[in-house]
């Protein structure tokens, strides 16, 4: 893997939400570690999911970090792919609540 600068970002819930179905539901692939981490595979990256408020089934905040990108990725965008992964989990779980 390509060595990048460690990045990671705080997602906010309006309500507890059950990540996991999140991901499944977006067909993001993940595996989870524990009550409260999960390693998403989301656009070429490799990002460490850590729940701060709750659990993984039951979130009301995350965090979500960079461990790395595919080799192939010749110009990794951190903070962009970060972002995006909030947004599209948020978007989802902020529909579903509705």
């Amino acid at each position: 893997m390509m060595s990048v600068e460690r990045s990671s970002q705080r997602c906010e819930l309006h309500a507890a939400a059950d990540l996991l179905a999140t991901l499944d539901e977006r067909l993001i692939e993940h595996l989870t570690v524990d009550d409260s981490r999960t390693f998403v595979l989301y656009n070429e990256a490799i990002l460490d999911l850590t729940v701060s408020d709750g659990d993984l089934c039951a979130a009301r905040s995350f965090t979500i970090g960079l461990q790395g990108f595919a080799q192939r990725v010749s110009d990794p965008d951190p903070e962009s792919v970060i972002t995006a992964l909030c947004r599209d989990l948020t978007a989802s779980i902020d529909t579903k609540q509705r």
